[in-house]
């Protein structure tokens, strides 16, 4: 774009300087054309990797990826639940899921288009972003239907995926409104993988929104949010209730701030868990969850990611937990209490790579919680609740070229049920990812 716009206006220059030497009617109509396409020719916008919009004031960036993954299991087959890692449900030790061993499994769906805009006014500019990606059920292609034996398997033929909303949202100084990452997840200073899901043990969540940040100069920012609310409350059979009813928005307050050695994260939510069938269901309470998070800057380019996440009653907002139990016995709703523990180190011997290690712990502790699992088989098999979980990443990703990422990761993780079984997942994890922006 510089080189078209520097291109024409030299070429306007030297036009301009022979009709002032030698006027000529075919010289001015000349000098004309060339001053109408200066006037198209793109020009950078306001915000980087950005365009102008002819004949407006909109900056636009086109960004994205296109992107493959291999999966390589070599213990257990949990390709049924998720291709990326999702070790809550990983096979028990003896079954026949367990006994599966070997599946390879590659996919683009992950690829990625997404677009930032932004228009300057009298009060600041007013930016906006829209992005999606296609990762949707393998079997269908469709986010909203999973798994039923009628649906038109797509890997037998297309491997076509429907395009899938992430972020959508508007942002004018501190004031967000729209869809994106929830208040309460720290993205900046989360580890890297290149397993799709990442670790257990923390936040991952987006949803729509309305937040507003406060910038100081000296005491960091400090954030508050009122989040989409879903009561997400089992009942005995583990399923999630048709009974849910959400009466306001979850709350979610937050401070942060950068250091020369780092940076820290703080953050809270509050949340409804209610049931109300219109009859004689109904009970609620508020769930609660704690965070905090950072990075540490070590030896040259090396950091050091850390998180701990906790809370009664966190449910969605953890990655992963079951959610509170609906007790209709008793007509009362009951709370998890879980916490989650992730580290990370990243060591970048040089610009073009870059070594990821990334451990995550979770566990349940005891409360009435355990003990209607307990009561009601739901701490054992398969999909029983867990009582603690382990995950490990080890990874390398290199960038050849510019803005091509090509990575390997191995992933290890081991689940324990409340009742003591025992499950374990091995697979390795190869990407090529070509960004575009």
């Amino acid at each position: 774009m510089r080189a078209e716009i520097k291109q024409l206006r030299d070429e306007l220059n030297e036009l301009k300087s022979a009709k002032q030497a030698a006027p000529d009617a075919a010289l001015a109509d000349r000098v004309e054309q060339v001053e109408l396409r200066s006037k198209d020719a793109v020009v950078l916008g306001d915000i980087p990797n950005s365009f102008r919009l002819p004949n407006s004031e909109t900056s636009l960036r086109i960004y994205g990826f296109a992107e493959l993954n291999m999966v390589k299991e070599f213990k257990g087959d949990n390709s049924d639940q998720d291709y990326s890692t999702f070790l809550p449900y990983a096979p028990l030790n003896g079954s026949a899921e367990a006994n599966k061993t070997g599946r390879s499994y590659l996919t683009g769906r992950t690829s990625r288009l997404g677009f930032e805009a932004a228009t300057p006014s009298s009060y600041g500019p007013i930016s906006v972003k829209l992005e999606g990606d296609f990762n949707n059920d393998p079997r269908t292609g469709n986010a909203a239907v999973s798994g039923s034996i009628g649906n038109i398997f797509t890997q037998q033929s297309t491997n076509s995926y429907n395009f899938r909303l992430r972020h959508a949202y508007g942002q004018f100084g501190g004031l967000l409104i729209g869809q994106t990452w929830s208040t309460f997840m720290d993205v900046d200073n989360a580890p890297e993988t290149v397993d799709f899901n990442g670790p257990i043990g923390s936040t991952f969540i987006r949803q729509p929104m309305v937040r507003y940040a406060y910038v100081t100069k000296d005491s960091g920012t400090f954030t508050g949010a009122l989040e989409n609310s879903v009561s997400y409350v089992l009942d005995n059979t583990g399923s999630v209730t048709t009974k849910g009813f959400s009466r306001a928005p979850d709350v979610v307050g937050r401070w942060d701030k950068t250091f020369d050695w780092g940076a820290v994260s703080l953050r809270g939510v509050a949340h409804e868990l209610k049931i109300d069938d219109g009859a004689a269901a109904s009970a609620s309470t508020v769930g609660y969850g704690l965070a905090a998070s950072g990075l540490i800057k070590t030896v040259d380019n090396d950091s050091m990611n850390w998180s701990i996440t906790g809370g009664t009653g966190i449910g969605r907002y953890f990655n992963y937990i079951e959610g509170a139990f609906y007790d209709a016995a008793n007509n009362k709703i009951l709370k998890e209490k879980a916490i989650g523990v992730v580290l990370g180190y990243q060591h970048k011997p040089s610009e073009t790579l870059r070594f990821n290690g990334v451990l995550a712990y979770q566990r349940n502790f005891n409360n009435a919680y355990t003990d209607f699992a307990i009561a009601n088989g739901l701490d054992s098999g398969r999909f029983g609740i867990n009582r603690d979980l382990w995950q490990a990443h080890l990874g390398t990703i290199w960038n050849p070229v510019k803005n091509v990422d090509i990575g390997a990761e191995y992933i290890f993780g081991r689940r324990k049920t409340l009742a003591g079984e025992a499950g374990d997942m091995s697979r390795i994890d190869l990407s090529a990812k070509y960004n575009f922006n």
